[in-house]
């Protein structure tokens, strides 16, 4: 059998080839117009990690047997601590079922890795598009986790005020009430973290444009490498989820917002309205294994797993 790295060479190879192929025609239709070439990096991204994400299970099930009771799970980084979790609980009724949690994918990766099959079941934090419905994936919500604003757990501050948030995203304030810079972490303007935070107000949006201009702030594509740098950067400042806080044990401190705490409580109330809702992904014929895990998923015991990880569950 070949080598892990050497399949992985494989990965890189073709992402490599497709990097160069992107480049080439986006020049040419570049120098048509007289533009400037940027390459679509995250779509690249997205595609080495499905191309990983399936080598690297196919790994796993040789490592275990490759029996056939086994699925992979895969998608947003935000949940799949959750996943990890909802799995070690199934297994205790189950414990010959194999369940491999891959790495972040992302939303738009989910729902391709289903479609490609690298994955049986997806995580994502948007529903499926009318043509990766076409396509033969369907989606349906099974929680909401608050959105929270974050900060590392050693910064003493306990919440901010929109117009507050307005100021330090738009570089008006840049330190925090004791005198200590704000650094902030960002996400691309396409990432689900970003389109929430634009649907604040009508300044936010403009703050967080302004903000995606500025030079020099960290930028993060996964949510697991987000949440590290909220950790690790002193004076950080940026979003996660109460889900990802929780179910990875992060030194994350959440941030009360207008002076809302971002709890399941204030979640439920309606008190707290910042949310990202999170979605189950399968293709047309699942297998008899990923059934009945979402059927565990959407039963008492799954739901009070998920509650317990800081999602307000959903039935459909």
């Amino acid at each position: 059998m070949r080598t892990f790295s050497a399949m992985a060479e494989k990965c890189d190879e073709y992402t490599r080839r497709a990097r160069i192929g992107t480049a080439r025609a986006s020049a040419a239709r570049a120098a048509a117009r007289g533009l400037s070439v940027r390459l679509p990096q995250r779509f690249l991204r997205q595609f080495h990690a499905v191309c990983l994400a399936g080598i690297g299970a196919a790994f796993a099930l040789a490592a275990v047997g490759a029996h056939a009771d086994s699925i992979k799970i895969g998608g947003t980084g935000t949940g799949l601590g959750a996943m990890k979790w909802l799995a070690q609980e199934f297994n205790k009724s189950r414990p010959d079922a194999q369940l491999i949690v891959t790495p972040s994918l992302g939303s738009t990766g989910a729902i391709r890795a289903v479609l490609a099959g690298a994955v049986d079941i997806g995580i994502s934090a948007r529903p499926v598009t009318a043509e990766e419905n076409r396509q033969g994936a369907s989606a349906r919500a099974y929680a909401r986790t608050p959105l929270v604003i974050a900060t590392g757990a050693k910064n003493n501050a306990a919440g901010l005020t929109l117009p507050e948030l307005v100021q330090i995203y738009s570089g008006q304030v840049t330190r925090w009430p004791d005198g200590s810079p704000v650094r902030l972490v960002v996400r691309p303007d396409s990432d689900a973290d970003t389109v929430a935070m634009r649907a604040f107000s009508a300044e936010m949006n403009s703050a967080i444009s302004a903000a995606l201009a500025r030079k020099g702030l960290r930028m993060t594509d996964t949510d697991q490498d987000n949440a590290d740098a909220l950790e690790k950067l002193p004076g950080s400042l940026g979003t996660t989820t109460l889900t990802q806080i929780v179910t990875e044990n992060r030194g994350i401190r959440p941030l009360a917002l207008d002076g809302v705490t971002p709890t399941l409580q204030s979640l439920a109330a309606g008190r707290y309205r910042h949310f990202k809702t999170l979605y189950l992904v399968t293709g047309r014929n699942p297998s008899p294994l990923a059934k009945d895990f979402v059927a565990f998923i959407r039963s008492p015991a799954g739901q009070a797993v998920l509650a317990r990880g800081g999602n307000l569950t959903l039935q459909e």
